[in-house]
């Protein structure tokens, strides 16, 4: 009787300390899977959005837009430049960057069907999949022009 008493208790050890390390084993599975996915979690950024802070009616202004990318791999987004005052397309075109860089897109924007005001430039980038900080991928700026 004491041989099986004595072998039910190993058999419960190994049972116990057999299910705790399994459990150990997921658990630092699961968290090195989210340090994984935490680091994929970035993307593509607008680094800078420059223009002049006051400009002549009836001349070019050049809109300076520097994007960058937060991954190591390459990625390809898409670059939207627009005026919230008057709902014009500065410009749109497809970026492709390589990984941790950056990139500067120069616009040029007629004004002469413009009238004396505020103007807001709005840049956006659209969001590259799994990235979830989306907070960078737009930029905005004001212009005054004047006669």
């Amino acid at each position: 009787m004491r041989k099986y008493y004595v072998n039910g208790w190993r058999l419960g050890f190994t049972l116990f300390f057999g299910c705790f390390l399994l459990s150990e084993l997921s658990y630092c599975l699961a968290k090195e899977k989210k340090k994984i996915e935490h680091k994929d979690a970035r993307g593509v950024m607008i680094v800078s959005l420059n223009v002049p802070l006051r400009a002549t009616l009836g001349n070019k202004i050049y809109v300076e837009i520097i994007v960058g990318n937060e991954r190591t791999t390459k990625v390809t987004t898409i670059l939207t430049v627009t005026c919230l005052t008057t709902d014009q397309i500065i410009g749109r075109e497809a970026e492709t960057l390589d990984g941790l860089s950056s990139h500067k897109i120069v616009y040029s924007w007629d004004t002469k069907e413009l009238k004396e005001d505020r103007y807001v430039i709005l840049a956006e980038l659209e969001d590259v999949p799994g990235e979830m900080h989306l907070d960078d991928n737009v930029r905005q700026a004001d212009i005054f022009l004047v006669p």
